[in-house]
């Protein structure tokens, strides 16, 4: 049998799959995602298709194409994953019973971010700002100093989450909910969570960051192609040469 999920082909473990219909399995992800099969199908999931999950997820879902399509390339616990491949990151559903939905953003969607704990501002950063209250060092993941700030020198978090400002007038704020319940922070659990919500920050940091680059890109390519537009009026005697350099002149002072 293989153990690659047959709706999204992310590979499973003993866990979190469960056996469909020709010796296939499927991922608990997925089949949270297909709200639209009958309580019989989810009862006799060795009777339904893979085919079938994946019409009730684009019916069930408002972008079930792109979770179809979504291939995350890093996942950050089970808080966050990334597809650098299609420029997306999501937030996976939550709960079991009643399962929040999937969240699904594009890279471009990212205006900024605060990490707050307790309710305070330990760590922001975003699009054309700099990343304060923990520092990138070397590639994706690898941060050193930490989640620093203003943070106050208490025992005890309550709440630990990454508040996200993104593109969309109707939802423009989402939560990232890394820690919900009183937790020591001595304990380890506190310090493997402090480090992905480190690590969290870096990768957004530097999504805004790429953003920003291809933005200028765009924007030095668009300048040339203009400029070469006139240029090609010039060749060909639609404009006269003291036309051309004053219309140079206006395209260069825009850089």
């Amino acid at each position: 049998m293989n153990n690659s999920c047959a709706v999204c082909n992310e590979s499973t473990n003993y866990f979190n799959r469960r056996k469909i219909s020709d010796d296939k399995v499927v991922c608990q992800n997925c089949l949270k995602r297909a709200k639209n099969l009958s309580l019989k199908q989810l009862a006799f999931l060795k009777n339904v298709t893979a085919e079938e999950i994946k019409k009730s997820i684009l019916e069930s879902n408002n972008k079930g194409d792109e979770l179809l399509s979504f291939k995350a390339t890093k996942s950050i616990g089970n808080f966050v994953q990334f597809d650098d491949t299609n420029e997306k990151w999501l937030i996976p559903s939550k709960g079991n019973f009643i399962p929040t939905p999937d969240l699904i953003f594009n890279y471009s969607d990212i205006v900024d971010f605060e990490l707050l704990e307790n309710g305070e501002t330990v760590a922001s950063g975003g699009l054309g700002r700099a990343l304060v209250g923990g520092a990138l060092f070397g590639g994706v993941g690898a941060i050193v100093g930490g989640i620093t700030g203003k943070r106050k020198n208490k025992g005890v978090c309550s709440s630990l989450r990454l508040k996200i400002t993104i593109n969309d007038i109707n939802n423009p704020v989402v939560y990232i909910d890394f820690i919900e319940s009183k937790t020591k922070k001595s304990s380890n659990y506190y310090k493997l969570i402090s480090q992905q919500a480190q690590e969290c920050l870096s990768v957004f940091q530097l999504i805004c960051e790429k953003q920003k680059d291809n933005s200028t890109n765009n924007s030095s390519l668009s300048l040339a192609d203009e400029l070469l537009k006139f240029k090609e009026l010039l060749d060909v005697g639609a404009i006269t040469k003291e036309e051309y350099e004053e219309k140079k002149e206006e395209i260069l002072k825009q850089k």
